[in-house]
């Protein structure tokens, strides 16, 4: 197990609004701290523009230069327009989709593409304010709509992203958000059940089970063998918070005894998004995580 960097690292650098130049010199910062690897996304729909065939082209070899690996590449713009009841809004979350499918497929650092969960849109009242792009704070679905709806479409379009993802050499991970349709372990194991791949996996972010009450070594338990990826992120149980992991009240030690039992190879990728000092809080976290592990 090493400790990596999540795309949370550029945010917390420069915001939401991350384009070339800030992945080219956030890869060179997360390199020059001594990090192995660092993850990338495209957050919102303005950073398709900075994934041009030559910029995918000089990040790759950047990253190569560097020696710095990738674990996954997050897909957070289109999640909302995946899980919406509207069909042209669906469709047009699953060309977004293939969009960043190609441009991991031509970048070529990673083989995993992580898809965030969501609520329909048209099912959110508000969302919380813990952090920008937080995950709904209240949902109702309109009184069209039924569950099972929105379940079969939802199991439909991720069948459909996998198949985009397997057609270019590539997984697909999900990532379980609060007030969203795959929320929990269960609901993601429930949603593997349907697809039924190797190539189709979980990310989990612990900051996220771990407000919905959920026991994160029961968790990992319950989906090893399945486990693409997984970030370290602290909050204090009542607010969704992605503090730096001894910041809040998850019992680090035994994640990481957990996620030893279950012979997980991968990193563990530190999110903090939100910091007055970015540098130093994922070297403190870092560290804090590196002397749990090397006690167990």
């Amino acid at each position: 197990m090493k400790i990596g960097l999540n795309p949370a690292f550029l945010f917390a650098h420069f915001g939401d609004k991350v384009f070339f130049d800030q992945v080219i010199t956030g890869a060179t910062r997360a390199k020059e701290l001594g990090f192995p690897s660092l993850g990338l996304e495209i957050y919102c729909d303005e950073q398709y523009e900075a994934y041009t065939s030559k910029n995918i082209r000089r990040i790759r070899d950047h990253f190569h230069a560097l020696g710095l690996e990738s674990t996954a590449f997050l897909a957070c713009a289109p999640r909302a327009k995946l899980a919406s009841i509207t069909k042209e809004i669906r469709q047009e979350g699953k060309r977004d989709f293939q969009r960043i499918v190609d441009v991991v497929s031509e970048m070529g650092i990673t083989n995993t593409v992580s898809l965030v969960s969501s609520a329909p849109p048209e099912a959110v009242i508000s969302y919380m304010e813990t952090y920008p792009g937080a995950p709904p704070k209240s949902i109702a679905l309109p009184p069209s709509c039924s569950w099972e709806t929105v379940w079969n479409t939802y199991v439909d379009t991720i069948k459909e992203c996998l198949e985009m993802a397997i057609s270019r050499g590539l997984r697909l991970a999900i990532e379980p958000l609060p007030m969203s349709i795959v929320s929990t372990s269960d609901s993601y194991l429930r949603l593997a059940d349907e697809i039924r791949s190797n190539d189709f996996g979980i990310l989990i972010d612990t900051s996220h089970l771990f407000y919905q009450r959920e026991s994160l070594s029961v968790a990992i338990e319950k989906v090893k063998g399945q486990l693409f990826g997984f970030c370290a992120c602290d909050n204090d149980g009542v607010q969704d918070f992605h503090w730096a992991p001894g910041k809040g009240n998850i019992d680090w030690r035994e994640v990481l005894r957990t996620l030893k039992k279950a012979d997980y190879e991968g990193y563990v990728d530190l999110e903090i998004n939100v910091a007055d000092e970015p540098d130093l809080t994922y070297l403190n976290a870092r560290e804090y995580l590196e002397n749990i592990l090397k006690e167990l």
